[in-house]
């Protein structure tokens, strides 16, 4: 899968050595980003699609901790400079 916003993705699809901080919970159904202090899933994702035509189906629900619809969404780091060659 392709994100459009490369800076923020799900933590479990981040290699753990470029995963940053949480930046936000992302909704595996609609593919956002939410903010990491809202307590309910709205129509205003902080990155991702505005739900105003086509609603998802979690839409209202509380991010409950252990939901599998829900996880973290990380800050993608970049990736380690090359190693220096050896000569």
């Amino acid at each position: 899968m392709t994100f459009r916003v490369p800076s923020a993705a799900p933590q479990s699809r981040v290699p753990a050595d470029r995963r940053g901080a949480v930046l936000g919970r992302f909704c595996h159904t609609c593919d956002s980003v939410y903010s990491r202090h809202a307590s309910r899933h709205a129509g205003k994702p902080m990155l991702g699609k505005d739900h105003i035509s086509a609603t998802c189906s979690h839409e209202g629900e509380p991010f409950e901790v252990g939901a599998a619809w829900w996880e973290d969404a990380v800050e993608v780091l970049p990736p380690p400079p090359p190693a220096p060659a050896a000569s």
